[in-house]
């Protein structure tokens, strides 16, 4: 038994700095190039802002029902659109974009009172994650690879 224990402390294993690091931080934090970067960021902010506007416009014609909720689009919009010009260098932020249009989709789905709290509640708590993870991301994509 103390042989095993010897051999199997032989071989040490080599700690990398980026193994603190999880999979899905370090497969979001490949850069793109410059110009793609930039007009997927473009194209998101804009579409935020479209929805935005289409939100504010029903809502001010007394038409709310015809799109949807301004709280949820407002806050979605705000926190993706930022999220997305910070790591535009990165799509690191796909999974914010992912977390908010599902919060979105929940907010005007009628569910059971119970089941849209807990369901936006996880879908909040995805697009607050996609934010951690493209800040993460972000933060890894400027460290040198060697």
């Amino acid at each position: 038994m103390s042989q095993v224990q010897i051999a199997s402390n032989q071989h040490e294993i080599e700690v990398v700095e980026d193994d603190e690091v999880g999979g899905l931080v370090r497969s979001l934090s490949a850069e793109l190039p410059s110009a793609l970067g930039n007009l997927l960021a473009t194209l998101v902010v804009l579409a935020t802002l479209v929805f935005g506007v289409w939100s504010l416009v029903a809502t001010w014609t007394y038409q709310p029902q015809n799109a949807l909720p301004l709280f949820q689009v407002s806050v979605a919009a705000t926190v993706v659109a930022l999220n997305a010009l910070w790591a535009r260098r990165t799509f690191s932020y796909v999974i914010t974009l992912i977390g908010a249009i599902l919060w979105l989709w929940v907010s005007v789905t009628p569910f059971q009172p119970f089941f849209q709290v807990l369901l936006q509640a996880v879908t909040v708590t995805i697009m607050l994650a996609g934010v951690v993870f493209s800040l993460a991301a972000v933060a890894l994509s400027k460290k040198p690879r060697f």
